[in-house]
C-alpha cells in the first residue's frame, strides 16, 4: 500500500505490524483496499483497485456491526459459502456455544470473535485487521492469535498482544517507518510513542468507609470510600449485564461514549462547572461538540461528568478499549483524582493494564 506517507508491504508468508497512536492514521491506511482514495493497492504486482478481487483480500475494522449480514455466525457462514469455500471449523471452534445465537444478544468480545472468524474462515490470502484484540479476554485473544494466518497486516496501539508474532514492524507517525521489532519491548519507546505495553504502577489510598452494597445475579458488590472495584472474568460472563444491575444506584458509564452525550457542548455536559473543566483538562475544548473529540477525550468528558453529577459511586464498562498510552496514562490520572475525591469506582474489564490499578476484585467466573 502506498501512501503520501510512505508505503507498507506485507507478503504472504509474514504477519505484519503497523503502530500508531490514536489518530494517525492506521484505519485510514487499512481501508485503501476499499478503493476511495488517493492510495495506492498493489497485489501480486497489479493495481487491486482496477479488478478489487476482495476474495484475495478481507479487511476486518473495529466496529463489527457493520460487517454482518446474517443474524448468526452460522447463517452467516452458510451466507458466506454460496460463493466461495469456507472453513466452517474456524468459526465453530472460535464461537463454541455461540455459534448459533443471534449477533445482537452477544456480548461485544464475542461480536468481534464473529467478525474476525467468519473474515478469517472465508481464508483470504491477505488479511488487514484493525484493533483485533479490543473487547477480547486473555482466553479468547490466545484463540484469535492462533488462526490469524501470514499475509496479515495487524493496525494496533496495544503492543503486549502481538510483540510475540509479528514478522515485521511498521510505526506511523508523520511519516511511515519500519522500526526493529526490539524497540517494542522499550517502555520508554511505547511511551513517547503514545503505544501500550508499559506498566503503571498501583495507585496507593487509604480506602474509606463503604458507600455501597448491593446483591446482583451474579455478585455481592460492595465499594468503600477511594477503592477501585474490579469485575474481570471471559467474554460473555455477564460483566455488563452486572453493570446494568447498579443502574440508579451508581452512576455507569457503558462502553459507546456516543450514546451517553446528551447536551451539544462539553461545558454543557459537565454542567458549565469551570473547576471541573479544569481539573479534567478540558478548558480548551468547553465549546466543542463532544461527538468530534477522539475516543479517549469522549471518555475524559463522560468520567468529568459523572465527578460534576456528585454521585459518591462511578462504575465504567470496559473503558480501555480504544485507549492508546496518551489515553491510557490520562485515565490512570482520572482514577487517582476520583480515589482522592473518596469516590468509589467499579470497573468491569479484562484489561490487564486496568485490572493492575485496582483495590479489589471480583471475578464472575467463580462467583456463581
Amino acid at each position: 500500500m502506498i501512501t503520501s506517507k510512505g508505503s507498507v508491504e506485507v507478503d504472504k508468508q509474514e504477519i505484519v505490524g503497523l503502530l500508531g497512536k490514536n489518530g494517525s492514521g492506521k484505519t485510514t491506511l487499512l481501508k485503501s483496499v476499499l478503493c476511495d482514495s488517493q492510495n495506492q493497492v498493489i497485489l501480486d504486482g497489479k493495481d487491486f483497485c482496477k479488478e478489487k478481487d476482495y476474495s484475495k483480500v478481507s479487511l476486518v475494522l473495529q466496529e463489527p456491526y457493520s460487517q454482518i449480514l446474517a443474524e448468526t455466525a452460522k447463517e452467516e457462514v452458510e451466507l458466506l459459502s454460496r460463493y466461495h469455500r469456507v472453513n466452517e471449523e474456524i468459526v465453530k471452534n472460535i464461537m463454541g456455544e455461540y455459534y448459533d445465537k443471534k449477533f445482537l444478544e452477544l456480548s461485544d468480545g464475542y461480536k468481534r470473535r464473529f467478525v474476525i472468524s467468519t473474515t478469517l474462515a472465508s481464508m483470504p490470502e491477505y488479511v488487514l485487521l484493525d484493533e483485533p484484540f479490543a473487547n477480547l479476554d486473555k482466553h479468547s485473544t490466545v484463540e484469535v492469535k492462533e488462526i490469524i494466518p501470514k499475509g496479515t497486516l495487524i493496525a494496533e496501539h496495544r503492543v503486549k498482544e502481538i510483540r510475540d508474532m509479528l514478522d515485521r514492524v511498521y510505526l506511523l507517525e508523520d511519516k511511515i517507518e519500519e522500526i526493529d521489532k526490539e524497540k517494542l519491548y522499550d517502555e520508554n519507546f511505547l511511551k513517547s510513542h503514545g503505544l501500550r505495553g508499559f506498566k503503571l504502577s498501583k495507585i496507593e489510598s487509604k480506602l474509606g468507609k463503604e458507600i455501597l452494597d448491593v446483591q446482583t445475579t451474579k455478585a455481592r458488590i460492595k465499594v468503600r470510600e477511594s477503592e477501585v472495584l474490579c469485575l474481570i472474568g471471559r467474554n460473555g460472563v455477564g460483566k455488563t449485564t452486572t453493570l446494568k444491575q447498579l443502574v440508579g444506584k451508581v452512576y455507569v458509564i457503558f462502553q459507546n461514549p456516543d450514546l451517553q452525550f446528551f447536551c451539544t457542548t462539553v461545558r454543557e455536559e459537565v454542567k458549565g462547572r469551570e473547576d471541573v473543566l479544569s481539573l479534567f483538562n478540558l478548558k480548551d475544548k468547553e465549546e466543542r461538540s463532544p461527538y468530534t473529540l477522539s475516543y479517549g477525550e469522549k471518555m475524559r468528558v463522560l468520567i468529568a461528568s459523572a465527578y460534576a453529577s456528585g454521585r459518591k459511586v462511578i462504575a465504567l464498562d470496559e473503558p480501555s478499549v480504544g485507549m492508546d498510552g496518551n489515553s491510557l496514562l490520562s485515565f490512570y490520572e482520572m482514577i487517582k483524582l476520583l480515589k482522592e475525591e473518596k469516590r468509589g469506582i467499579i470497573i468491569a474489564t479484562h484489561d490487564e493494564d486496568i485490572i493492575g490499578m485496582c483495590d479489589s476484585i471480583i471475578d464472575l467466573d467463580k462467583s456463581f
